[in-house]
């Protein structure tokens, strides 16, 4: 076995208390089930439980940390008011070297959705200021991606025709929410469900600062929900229409080119005519 076949197995012991149990019960059948031989299986049959256990912790509050800092205000407010439920969900996952990017943030968000309907306590609040601290992040993340890539020149937004299309692009997300959760964030409201209905879109910053947040109405709200495959202005103004969104043409126009000119959406502009031709 290799080096890093090595590492795997103990990876899986570190990570996985199913694994960490198997080889407390018995460590030289252990190292046989897993494949290994040699000096391999003799480092994995001289591990003790004691050593396999702080490093496992030691894992494992390395991860816990990074998604402390990434959701700061999600995780103080458990830390402070619920630590029972917080201690829940750090003992209830598993934790892998190999998970997904954003996998137990994404976990977090799940299970403080869920604590509402079996916690008392418990405002819904949390989950809308959990969901936005993992758009936050994951937008971050984009951001550190495209670091080292050269910014494209602003697009146009003032180009505009019936015929001209528009997208949301791969990155940008779209939520509601039933409260203010940036003004929570800020630290300028509390935790609790004071109900005031927000819509926001939040995608990566070309320059590489904080991401683009932008606060929009319902109708816009859902003009982007339509705009999740390439979508005319026609169509949209059409949409407006027929889902009864108060949407001027005018209103419609400056709204695309805000949206294009944030990067917010994609567009492919043609003159009209283009299309005639």
């Amino acid at each position: 076995m290799t080096l890093q076949d090595l590492q795997s197995v103990l990876f899986k012991i570190y990570l996985n208390p199913g694994y960490r149990l198997a080889h407390r019960m018995d460590p030289g059948s252990f190292a046989v089930h897993m494949g290994l031989s040699g000096a391999n299986a003799e480092l994995v049959r001289n591990l003790s439980p004691g050593e396999a256990d702080e490093f496992a912790e030691g894992l494992k509050a390395k991860q816990l940390g990074s998604l402390a800092s990434h959701m700061p205000t999600t995780w103080k407010w458990l830390h402070a008011e619920r630590p029972e439920i917080l201690h829940e969900f750090q003992e209830g996952r598993t934790y892998s070297r190999l998970a997904e990017w954003g996998g137990l943030a994404k976990q977090l968000v799940e299970f403080v959705r869920e604590c509402h309907d079996f916690y008392e306590g418990v405002p819904r609040a949390l989950s809308d200021v959990a969901q936005l601290e993992f758009l936050l992040m994951a937008a971050r993340r984009e951001q550190e991606i495209r670091s080292g890539r050269t910014p494209g020149s602003a697009p146009d937004p003032d180009r505009f025709s019936w015929e001209s299309l528009y997208w949301k692009l791969p990155h940008t997300s779209l939520a509601h929410f039933s409260v203010d959760a940036f003004a929570i964030l800020l630290g300028k409201k509390k935790m609790v469900d004071e109900r005031e209905p927000t819509w926001v879109v939040i995608a990566p910053s070309a320059s590489r600062r904080m991401p683009v947040i932008l606060r929009i109405t319902e109708a816009a709200y859902s003009l982007l929900t339509e705009m999740n495959e390439p979508s005319t202005a026609r169509h949209l103004h059409e949409y407006a229409s027929e889902q009864g969104l108060n949407v001027s043409v005018k209103a419609l126009e400056a709204l695309l080119g805000s949206l294009v000119k944030s990067r917010v959406v994609g567009s492919h502009h043609l003159k009209e005519n283009d299309v005639d031709a």
